[in-house]
């Protein structure tokens, strides 16, 4: 619809799609926030597909960071845009679509063992099968990110853990 809108009336629209974002104040029913609750309680974390799958995990504030490059320079058209060989992220409407993540995916068992070490705390894991629906890999491919702002997520998803547990800790402590 936002390209439609672009296209008929030469409104510049944006899209920013994110990439499993994670960090402090994030939703109570996303994954880190679960995995890190039960770890303090001494329960046991829901491991799907046995942490095999793999997201390209972007910390909230790589995120803000991508918004904020973004957010002062509209889409414009793509003069070069070309229907037989069409780039997905642009248009000959005033419209672009940018990818903000890591562009690093990481495998969820390497996720929860930087929860580990950043709360102190072993989890206990209940391994399960894949759920129905979900995917194995997100990756995020950021070169127009990079091309067309000089920016691309950096925070790693050791560090970035870290800054989760100090906020986990002091905020429900």
């Amino acid at each position: 619809m936002a390209h439609s809108y672009s296209h008929l009336y030469q409104l510049p629209t944006t899209g920013l799609r994110f990439f499993t974002v994670y960090g402090p104040w994030d939703r109570p029913d996303m994954a880190l926030q679960k995995f890190a609750r039960a770890m303090v309680s001494g329960e046991p974390i829901k491991v799907f597909n046995h942490g095999k799958h793999r997201r390209d995990f972007t910390y909230v504030d790589d995120i803000v960071e991508g918004i904020i490059r973004v957010l002062d320079r509209p889409a414009s058209a793509n003069a070069e845009w070309d229907a037989s060989h069409p780039d997905p992220g642009s248009s000959l409407a005033p419209w672009r679509l940018y990818n903000i993540g890591n562009n690093s995916p990481v495998e969820l068992m390497d996720y929860i063992k930087a929860l580990e070490n950043a709360l102190g705390i072993k989890a206990r894991k209940d391994l399960l099968p894949m759920q129905p629906g979900d995917i194995l890999d997100t990756y995020a491919d950021v070169q127009d990110l990079i091309n067309n702002f000089g920016y691309k997520p950096a925070t790693t998803v050791t560090e970035g853990i870290q800054r989760f547990a100090k906020w986990f800790l002091d905020y429900y402590a």
